[in-house]
């Protein structure tokens, strides 16, 4: 006869940022095309979140939705907060530093212009300073860090039209992640650039992806690249 090994010591499948915000519509009774909108989102939104396991939404978007499924960003992505972290017996400075709250912390990242999530190369110009936003204390003391809004739809559903993303472009990018190409188009008063998941730089050109069609690349020549520069994860800016 076979026996079955207690089930209590089963490991289950770790819950995914898309499991906890089903778990909180349920709870609120919100469908998710209504959450959206009542977080000031667009419709599509959450549903295209949702059937994504793989998807993380902008920090933007983040915290829009953390807001009306009333939990925090933290609980969002871990599945904790701060306050109900399992206490250890570490050792710990007499006073534990207190976290910022988010207006203490200080507006002085810049947004150089509107990422176009578009098919196409140079599909934006980083314009100069046109806002400041303020900077996640996982950054603090980082230098030249940078932010664009994103335009378009060939990054849903990673990035979503309004998302803001913060840059840092002395973080070595790997292959995987999402990337701004600054390219050289001739006029050094303009800046042209393409956002995309970096996949290839080889061959003598960068290749990007896009998320929306699926499987869709650019090719830059490498003549054209002027800098690659790392998109942070909404990980790296909560320092999770």
């Amino acid at each position: 006869m076979i026996t079955c090994a207690n089930t209590a010591n089963i490991p289950h499948m770790k819950k995914t940022l898309q499991d906890r915000a089903r778990e909180r519509l349920a709870a609120l009774g919100l469908s998710p095309s209504g959450a959206s909108e009542k977080a000031g989102l667009s419709r599509e939104t959450l549903p295209k979140l949702l059937k994504n396991p793989d998807a993380m939404p902008g920090a933007r978007t983040l915290s829009k939705l953390a807001g009306v499924l009333g939990v925090t960003e933290q609980w969002l992505l871990t599945g904790t907060d701060a306050k109900d972290a399992v206490p250890t017996l570490e050792v710990r400075p007499a006073t534990a530093p207190v976290a910022p709250s988010r207006t203490s912390m200080p507006a002085d990242i810049e947004v150089l212009g509107t990422a176009a999530g578009s098919l196409l190369s140079g599909a934006f110009q980083i314009e100069g300073v046109i806002d400041y936003v303020r900077r996640p204390p996982a950054l603090s003391g980082a230098r030249d860090i940078y932010a664009l809004y994103i335009e378009g739809s060939s990054m849903e559903p990673r990035y979503f039209p309004g998302d803001l993303v913060y840059v840092n472009p002395h973080k070595p990018p790997r292959i995987g992640d999402v990337v701004i190409v600054q390219e050289i188009n001739g006029d050094p008063h303009a800046i042209t650039a393409s956002i995309g998941v970096l996949r290839r730089r080889g061959g003598g050109a960068i290749v990007l992806s896009k998320h929306n069609p699926p499987d869709s690349e650019i090719s830059i020549p490498h003549e054209r690249v002027a800098a690659i520069h790392k998109v942070l994860t909404v990980n790296e800016l909560y320092g999770v």
